[in-house]
């Protein structure tokens, strides 16, 4: 009976109990209820989901952490219990995520092409096809404007640019998630374009030329073009604006001087010639154009405003009082004119108004000469979702207007409603829909404008590709176009056909590459039957140009030869200029540089002068005279004074902190006194015996103390050294500050020093590793994770090279660093690793996850990230003879596809050695002096290096 009894209970076991099927949200918890017999635990787990809860007995809940690699879809996860297993259908949801990455900006000059390196990754947990656009006034490749990319795959995009016709550019890149378009991310790159090369080393006060030259021959008949500028600064108070042009209709020209409270101008052109003034409340003018002179000025000083007009058709007098409360501004006037043809005197009123505020802008004007005129304007500030703008005018019985009021349903569709008042009216509906980052826009329009008005409108555009058209009907008759474009940074093709009143295929192209530029246009009437065509080609190569256009219509071809010089540059305004016209707007600090000897900060008749000393404020510098004296002009501002060219004995230990005010001097001694210094280097003191052995590697970045006679921090640089200057002599202690060392570490003992006038000492300062005792028993087929060591210290940006050895056969290795998640790769055999990207500042926590089926064994570190270069550049040697051989070397803490060295215009690209590492030479320059080299990941600078040539 007792044998009977236990195989009915074995048979009435309970079955293992759970969901069919749970969701999980990216980046959340999941938690599964679960019911069976004995010990029940996941015997398969999905990517992503990390296991919290290892096992339940009988009845619980399983925990799982949702990880950002989780990837959308539905995934199983299988449990097992001690008599069956069963399946949980885990839906993870589509989220999409967009990450770009773009430089800060760049420099160029005029002409030239200027290419940017970005980076785009897919944040999201799906595959996902992004879309690149860029807004820029100058001609562009973006190459490709379209990425695959898997769940946390980034790929590098390449824009380029051509500086052409602007001082300044601003690039607003955005990549848009073809997943959810609302997710979209931006950078905009900063973009400076210089007029020619070396404008950036011109001074404050400087003046901009050019000139050009233009020939045309054609149908035997020679023209000419000639044209001179010239502006800039004249001195800080009044700025030049010039041109001058030649041509054979006549001369034309325009001269402005504009300074503080006036402003000069002349403009002439064949047979019109104007003059403008202002001073302070008062502007004028005077012109002469057909024949005939006019006049006319406004004074305006607090709220009154008088004004006048004198010509030979009339003259016209008015007087006004500005009434102002917050926003709101109202102008009452009253006017006289006199008309001269026929003779005539009229008196009228009329009011002025503005209103301005947070949500509204309204312009307005209301006068009675004459007859009634009458004229409103005025929009909201926010067009978006729901914006209003119109205007509407009265004049002598003739009234017109317009008024448009637009709504955003949502992301993708807009409408709205216009009226029009003219000699008719017209009522316009416009439905719109523009998906944001999407290749197709559709606009469909209906309404009245003296007769029935139809349209509909599409475009399309993808990778360079464009294809639109128009299809409707307005009073005037049905209209069709159709048009096919591609358009590239160099190049741009476009074939159209409108059919109106006519029909009429066009077909255009245009391209520019240097020295060669071209453009060629073919229009065809097939009503009646008529061949146009045009074309031009120019050669450029520096200041030259020449080219050839061409035209063709009625049977007739006409040729034209053109050729073009042009020269542009600056200069820095002769010093009798910028005096002549008021000089600079800045004030001088002077005083003498004196050795302090009983440190009280006033000169005493036995401290002497220092001649030779420098005094800096940045990268300006006055050296002191045979009497110590110096005397530094400044424009007004807050500046801090510093003194250098002194022995190693001798600093300024005051803070010299100055206020310079315009047209002021300011008197300021700087006292110098007796100091002392040292310099070190903090190691890891890795086998705790207090002495620095070999091996044992430099502590980059730590903080270091300094208590005695007074107290001083400083910060170690990337090769763990340290300087301190400028102390009071006396007895010290040195130490590190904990606080700025790894959990890991622990500072050395203190060190006492006493610091007297002399050489600097040379102090070596310990941290070392924290004891710790761990116990732990591996055979071959344990599971065990073994971080191979790890850079101290990074900068954000920088990437980790992670390396880590795995014993046991892992299924799967992963790195959790700053809240992300890292899949490692296998290098060699039980060696994995991967690059990880370090963001933030301060102690980062990394661990490395090892799993085999239901095993797991993880080891963990601690990364400090400070800012610091992400590169180092090494220049060997550093004092060097013209000609002679630099040996350069790049230390990388991220990878990059190009490194390069930049020498003024020079450019060397390095060459790889391995992912971090880049070597190349160049040439010293033959003409002696110190030179500053620039080193560029991908178009960004990171770092420089000083050399010196001899004489």
């Amino acid at each position: 009976m007792r044998a009977l009894a236990l195989l009915l209970l074995l048979g009435l076991g309970l079955a293992l109990e759970a969901p069919e099927a749970l969701e999980a949200q990216p980046g959340g918890f999941l938690s599964v209820p679960v019911r069976g017999e004995g010990r029940i635990q996941a015997a398969e787990v999905p990517q992503g989901l990390i296991p919290l809860t290892e096992a339940v007995e009988g009845e619980g809940v399983l925990n799982f952490l949702v990880g950002p690699e989780a990837r959308a879809g539905e995934h199983p996860l299988v449990l097992r219990d001690a008599r069956e297993t069963r399946t949980v259908r885990v839906r993870i949801p589509v989220r999409a995520g967009v990450e770009l990455r773009v430089p800060p900006g760049a420099e160029g000059v005029e002409g030239e092409s200027l290419g940017y390196t970005l980076s785009v990754r897919n944040a999201g947990n799906a595959p996902d096809r992004v879309r690149l656009e860029v807004r820029s006034l100058l001609p562009y490749r973006l190459s490709p404007e379209v990425l695959d990319l898997e769940p946390g795959e980034a790929k590098e995009v390449r824009l380029e640019l051509r500086l052409v016709g602007r001082n300044r550019d601003t690039a607003t890149v955005f990549a848009y998630s073809g997943l959810d378009p609302k997710v979209r991310a931006y950078g905009v790159v900063e973009t400076v374009i210089r007029p020619f090369a070396g404008a950036e080393k011109l001074s404050r006060q400087a003046l901009y030329y050019r000139f050009g030259l233009t020939g045309r021959y054609g149908q035997d008949t020679l023209s000419y073009g000639f044209g001179l500028s010239l502006s800039g600064a004249l001195s800080d108070y009044v700025r030049l604006a010039s041109s001058l042009a030649l041509k054979p209709e006549g001369p034309a020209g325009e001269l402005a001087f504009l300074g503080e409270g006036f402003a000069l101008g002349f403009r002439g052109y064949p047979g019109v010639y104007r003059l403008d003034g202002e001073l302070g409340p008062f502007q004028g003018y005077a012109a002469w154009a057909g024949g005939g002179l006019s006049a006319g000025g406004t004074y305006q000083e607090g709220p009154w405003k008088v004004s006048g007009h004198v010509s030979g058709l009339g003259q016209r007098f008015s007087l006004g009082y500005a009434l102002q409360e917050g926003g709101l501004a109202l102008v009452p006037y009253g006017v006289v004119n006199r008309r001269a043809d026929p003779e005539a005197v009229q008196a009228g009123v009329g009011l002025e108004g503005k209103l301005e505020n947070r949500e509204l802008s309204l312009t307005g004007r209301l006068e009675y000469l004459e007859g009634l005129r009458f004229r409103l304007g005025g929009a909201t500030r926010i067009q978006d979702p729901l914006g209003f703008k119109g205007e509407v005018a009265y004049d002598t019985g003739n009234l017109q207007g317009s008024a448009n009021l637009s709504h955003r349903i949502d992301e993708a569709f807009t409408h709205s409603l216009t009226f029009r008042l003219a000699n008719t009216y017209g009522l316009l509906y416009t439905l719109a829909y523009r998906p944001l980052g999407g290749p197709l826009s559709l606009s469909g329009t209906v309404g009245t404008q003296g007769g029935l008005v139809l349209g509909l409108a599409a475009r399309y555009r993808e990778a360079g590709w464009e294809l639109g058209g128009n299809l409707g009907r307005n009073p005037t008759g049905p209209y069709l176009g159709l048009y096919a474009g591609y358009r590239d940074r160099d190049f741009g093709l476009l074939v159209g056909y409108t059919a109106t009143d006519t029909r009429r295929l066009q077909l255009a192209a245009q391209g520019s590459f240097p020295p060669l530029e071209g453009s060629a246009a073919l229009g065809y009437d097939w009503d009646q039957n008529r061949l146009e065509a045009r074309f031009g080609l120019a050669y450029r190569e520096g200041v030259w140009g020449m080219g050839l256009e061409g035209r063709y219509a009625s049977g007739v071809l006409q040729l034209t030869a053109l050729g073009t010089l042009e020269v542009k540059g600056g200069f820095d305004t002769p010093e009798e200029v910028v005096q002549a016209f008021g000089g600079r707007a800045t004030g001088y600090v002077e005083g003498v540089v004196f050795h302090d000897r009983n440190r009280d900060g006033v000169k005493g008749p036995d401290e002497p002068p220092l001649p030779g000393a420098r005094v800096r404020v940045g990268g300006l510098e006055a050296v002191a005279d045979g009497a110590g004296r110096y005397r530094l002009e400044l424009y007004p501002g807050t500046y801090r004074l510093e003194v250098g060219g002194l022995e190693a004995s001798l600093a300024l230990r005051r803070r010299a902190e100055v206020r310079v005010e315009r047209g002021k001097t300011l008197p300021l001694d700087l006292p110098v006194e007796t100091v002392v210094g040292l310099m070190g280097q903090v190691y890891l003191d890795a086998n705790r015996n207090g002495q620095k052995d070999e091996g044992e590697p430099p502590l980059p970045y730590a903080r270091v103390r300094l208590q005695g006679a007074e107290s001083r921090t400083a910060l170690a640089d990337g090769r763990g050294v340290f300087v301190m200057g400028g102390l009071l002599p006396g007895s010290y202690t040195l130490s590190l500050d904990p606080n700025s060392l790894d959990k890991l570490q622990e500072p050395g003992e203190p060190v006492p020093l006493e610091l007297q006038p002399g050489p600097l000492p040379q102090v070596l300062l310990a941290a070392r590793p924290v004891v710790r005792e761990i116990v732990r028993t591996l055979t071959e087929e344990s599971l065990a994770v073994v971080l191979l060591p790890l850079p101290p210290v990074l900068p954000p940006g920088a990437e980790l090279p992670l390396r880590a050895q795995v014993q046991g056969g892992p299924t799967r290795v992963w790195a959790e660093l700053g809240g992300r998640t890292y899949a490692l790769n296998p290098l060699e055999e039980g060696l994995y690793g991967a690059y990880l990207p370090v963001e933030g500042q301060g102690s980062l926590e990394l661990k490395v996850v090892a799993e085999r089926g239901g095993e797991r064994a993880e080891a963990g570190a601690y990364l400090t990230v400070r800012p610091g270069p992400l590169a180092t550049l090494q220049a060997t040697p550093a004092l060097l003879d013209p000609g002679e051989e630099v040996r350069l070397e790049a230390r990388l803490l991220r990878r990059a596809n190009r490194v390069e060295v930049r020498l003024g215009p020079l450019i060397v690209p390095l060459e790889r050695v391995d992912d971090l590492t880049f070597r190349g030479t160049l040439l010293a320059p033959k003409t002696p002096g110190a030179y500053e080299l620039e080193l560029y990941l991908d178009g960004s600078r990171v770092h420089t290096a000083r050399i010196r040539v001899r004489d």
